[in-house]
């Protein structure tokens, strides 16, 4: 390459891009112009202190390499110098110039040329012969190949060019399960079988996915979600089971949902239930079978009023809920198939009230309502004798009780629980 246009772009990259500018410049630039320097030598006599104070002040400018094929180039050498995985190369690349600014297939040429050692800027590529690229298959082939794909390869895919986004979006991708667990210095995250993890440092983060192990100069937050927002942004993405674990009064995450969301069943966890509404208000009603949430303070009697009113809840079939619930919060669940909820433990249990709100719930095929008896207050002798069961002598732990329900062939059979902090009441019908 002529000397004055390799000085030339070599500079537009250490402007623009002063990120690049710690590490492998200095072989960059020898590679470029023919000569050998020392490193000091190079700060010394090509990067002086004023070049590079200036570099550090300026934003990065993706515009000005894109339209610079030799600064393209030059950032491209500068990737295959560092001999990183490719993939990850290549997103930088498009991070630092842009998406649309060259093909995968361009960069993987230019970069396995620089990789071993052939730097020439201005190779005449019209001579090769054209290479084959996915795109050249039969369409029906590659929606076989993208079929066989699971979801998180999918998503990668969809990354790399048009063509092939146009492809995974035309089948919507169906994760079995996403897992997501975030606080104040990590957020984790599983999709399918594969994990992902991203802790907090001193300005900056580390971050771990299932191949490999980088440190950011980033959020630990920022970092993350640079690889969750473009997951959910899939058109028509499915779930079949989705966690999302708020464990402080984090907010970042409120809005990484599209809406609507397509998801079965959902398990929620928060600080306080208030940070769960975003969440749930985003996934499908009648789409989403199961909901299961819960909160590490207690639950507001505003805040179960308000999940009684969501759209979600009352068009759900399965349902858990850690709470203080009253027994006549039971008549909402009269739609439910299964629940499993947790009563007020300051409140006197009254099973005979519990069966006569229960036994109508035409859908219902099980329950289970928890009791937590710091108090006392769950006297399982009196309450055998109360439904007209045999009470034996000594200990008693368990009881059993069948209750025809009126006018119907079925009944409901009860088994209550005592340990020695709480009680468990297990309901199933029998038809």
């Amino acid at each position: 390459m002529p000397r004055g246009k390799a000085h030339a772009s070599f500079f537009i990259v250490c402007v623009f891009c002063p990120r690049l500018l710690p590490r492998h410049l200095c072989d960059v630039y020898c590679l470029l112009i023919g000569h050998s320097f020392t490193h000091s030598a190079f700060l010394r006599l090509v990067l002086p202190q004023p070049l590079i104070t200036m570099a550090e002040s300026r934003n990065e400018s993706s515009e000005v390499i894109k339209n610079n094929d030799r600064a393209m180039k030059t950032v491209i050498l500068y990737e295959a110098l560092q001999k990183k995985p490719i993939f990850g190369s290549y997103r930088r690349f498009c991070a630092l110039v842009g998406q649309d600014a060259m093909e995968f297939p361009d960069f993987e040429f230019w970069y396995y040329r620089f990789y071993h050692g052939q730097t020439d800027f201005y190779y005449d590529r019209s001579m090769n012969p054209v290479p084959k690229t996915i795109m050249d298959m039969p369409v029906s082939l590659i929606y076989k190949i993208t079929e066989n794909l699971d979801p998180v390869d999918k998503a990668y895919l969809r990354t790399m060019n048009k063509s092939l986004k146009d492809v995974v979006d035309s089948r919507a991708p169906v994760f079995e399960k996403i897992n997501i667990h975030g606080s104040d210095d990590y957020l984790n995250w599983s999709l399918n079988d594969k994990r992902f993890e991203c802790f907090k440092k001193e300005n900056a983060c580390i971050f771990f996915t299932p191949n490999e192990e980088s440190k950011s100069d980033k959020s630990f937050v920022q970092k993350s979600l640079e690889y969750l927002s473009p997951l959910f942004k899939i058109p028509k993405i499915q779930v079949n089971h989705l966690s999302i674990a708020v464990l402080d009064r984090m907010t970042a995450l409120n809005y990484l949902l599209p809406v609507p969301f397509h998801v079965k069943s959902v398990e929620l966890y928060a600080f306080n239930m208030n940070q769960v509404f975003p969440f749930l208000s985003a996934l499908i009603p009648g789409e989403l079978e199961s909901i299961n949430l819960k909160a590490i303070q207690w639950l507001e009697r505003d805040q179960i009023s308000r999940i009684f009113e969501t759209e979600q809840f009352k068009q759900s079939k399965h349902v858990q809920l850690k709470g203080r619930l009253n027994e006549e919060d039971l008549v909402r669940f009269s739609h439910l198939k299964s629940f499993k909820c947790e009563l007020n433990s300051f409140e006197h249990v009254d099973v005979l009230r519990i069966r006569d709100i229960i036994s109508p719930f035409e859908q219902l095929e099980s329950c289970e309502l928890m009791y937590y008896d710091v108090l006392n207050r769950f006297p399982i002798r009196f309450i055998a004798q109360t439904l007209g069961e045999e009470v034996p002598f000594g200990p008693l732990k368990t009881i059993k009780h069948s209750y025809p329900i009126p006018e119907s062939n079925e009944h409901l059979e009860f088994e209550m629980d005592t340990g020695e902090y709480h009680c468990t009441i297990k309901i199933h019908k029998i038809r």
